[in-house]
């Protein structure tokens, strides 16, 4: 399509505090619908509890696999692990 962006393979994130491990795996665990590797890790916000912040591809299950960029927000509060936000970059 002319004019739009097409997103390259991303390199996997393959190390992280233990925390923001911790918080992806649990909260992404049980999506269904999309693929998401983690390419970075942002960082945190202090909110109720603490907010994780990532930069992840995206690979959508659809008949051509769209791929996006996306940032997941996953938060932490008394050793629970919910799934914010995940909005798409490109």
């Amino acid at each position: 399509m002319l004019g739009s962006i097409e997103v390259l393979e991303q390199k996997e994130l393959t190390v992280m505090p233990q925390s923001a491990a911790n918080a992806w795996g649990v909260a992404m665990n049980s999506l269904v619908g999309a693929n998401y590797k983690p390419m970075a890790y942002v960082g945190t916000q202090i909110v109720k509890g603490v907010n994780h912040v990532f930069l992840a591809e995206q690979t959508m299950m659809t008949v051509h696999f769209d791929r996006h960029i996306v940032i997941v927000t996953i938060n932490e509060f008394d050793g629970k692990y919910c799934l914010v936000d995940i909005e798409r970059v490109i």
